[in-house]
């Protein structure tokens, strides 16, 4: 059986994760901060204290603070966004490295989107969050330069689709885009899920894929 670490900020206020923690002994609801290196170091240890390795980790954490264009964005929301969506990533990595080498076939997978794609240049998006998703972007394509044939590490990046989550809702409010066209968080976890379990280094290592439609991305 899959042992499960979820990671959040405040764990007392996790209550859906917490009954699914009561239901399924697998799974641990565990403290987590993006970015910050404490929070990301005692994360490593406890994994390392409870299971010894890690085979798969899904970078999820990620933030949109704004939604204008980039001649108005402020620095402090072009370096908060950048912090979490790609320093957080990184930092976990290095962290959670020695785990992933201890895996036969480990994966690291940067939760990413759409809007990073520079090829597609989706209008109408928050310029901060799409371009901290482009350079998560290349971060995990680096990761899968450096540590694919090396370290074995399966390193890509996912689209999980345009979900209905409250950062989900506010993006396709503010870009007219009907409710409609989005999958639930279930469905968007069951895609990821489904990808991460047929994935291997020579099939997506490397890559950018839509989870839910399970095409390649352009970068």
């Amino acid at each position: 059986m899959a042992v499960v670490f979820a990671g959040v900020r405040d764990p007392s206020r996790a209550d859906a994760l917490n009954q699914l923690a009561q239901k399924a002994k697998n799974v641990h609801v565990v403290p987590y901060t993006s970015p910050d290196e404490i929070s990301t170091r005692r994360l490593a240890d406890l994994i390392k204290e409870k299971a010894g390795k890690v085979d798969v980790v899904i970078a999820n954490a990620g933030t949109q603070l704004a939604f204008d264009p980039l001649i108005k964005c402020s620095a402090r929301d072009l370096s908060q966004t950048f912090n979490v969506n790609v320093v957080g990533p990184i930092l976990l990595f290095q962290a959670l490295h020695p785990l992933l080498a201890a895996s036969s076939a480990p994966q690291f997978v940067g939760i990413s989107s759409s809007l990073g794609s520079v090829a597609l240049a989706i209008p109408d998006s928050p310029d901060a969050y799409c371009i901290s998703k482009a350079a998560l972007n290349s971060a995990v394509a680096r990761i899968a330069l450096n540590h694919g044939k090396k370290d074995g590490i399966n390193a890509y990046v996912l689209h999980p689709g345009l979900v209905a989550t409250d950062m989900g809702d506010d993006y396709m409010s503010k870009a007219g885009i009907p409710n409609s066209l989005a999958v639930s968080a279930d469905e968007s976890a069951e895609a990821i899920v489904r990808f991460v379990d047929g994935a291997t280094r020579v099939k997506t290592g490397g890559k950018f894929f839509d989870a839910v439609k399970g095409v390649e991305l352009p970068w």
